[in-house]
């Protein structure tokens, strides 16, 4: 399918010639807070099952309560989860998993390309214990498609390399972009990690990017 990118849009058009928006309209940053205090987003939860691929911890890289008035844009009546492994997501792109309403989230596998060492628990436990929630109020549309070290969810991302609306793995169209969440915000390494989502068919993609 073509990509249209202009100034202000990104689309395409499905197989009945509809145009399908491939961003929201509205940008949230994250910033530093009190986590037990605002629960709409929390990133890199670390979870207890593990990764088949290399061994280590799974991570919920992204929840999103999108019943949070806040986050109302992103048209999801329930909790979405996007879960992946942190040690292989570098090699894994894209990596794919499967959410519920009620949160729940089940990784895609086999990966392709997976890390050869697993991250320590430790290391996965740290990411997790993050400081970011979500802005009280939304930021420009392209606040995120910079350098800078932001995270953000909607609007417009920061592509390192190229765009990359990753294709469902179940219908095969585009996946539309939900956040970017910055690697160096939080020391782990250099660039972002892309965050997508299929709402008709339930499906999340993590990808990585960097120079």
């Amino acid at each position: 399918m073509d990509l249209k990118i202009v100034s202000k849009k990104c689309w395409t058009f499905d197989r009945a010639g509809k145009r399908r928006q491939l961003n929201f309209d509205t940008c949230y940053p994250l910033v530093k807070g009190d986590r037990a205090q605002d629960g709409a987003v929390r990133i890199f939860r670390p979870r207890r099952d593990r990764c088949p691929e290399c061994g280590g911890r799974l991570s919920d890289f992204l929840v999103l309560d999108g019943r949070d008035e806040r986050l109302r844009f992103l048209g999801i009546d329930g909790i979405f989860t996007a879960t992946a492994c942190l040690g292989c997501i570098p090699w894994a792109s894209p990596s794919y998993s499967r959410f519920t309403l009620d949160g729940g989230s089940t990784p895609i596998f086999p990966y392709e390309g997976s890390g050869e060492e697993a991250m320590e628990d430790q290391d996965v436990e740290q990411m997790g214990e993050n400081p970011y929630v979500l802005a009280d109020g939304p930021a420009p549309l392209f606040y995120g498609a910079d350098w800078d070290e932001t995270s953000t969810i909607g609007g417009f991302p920061f592509w390192i390399q190229d765009w990359e609306y990753t294709p469902c793995p179940d219908c095969g169209r585009p996946m539309k972009f939900v956040a970017k969440l910055s690697w160096e915000m939080l020391d782990f390494m250099e660039g972002n990690c892309y965050v997508e989502v299929c709402p008709e068919c339930r499906v999340a993609s993590m990808h990585h990017q960097q120079t």
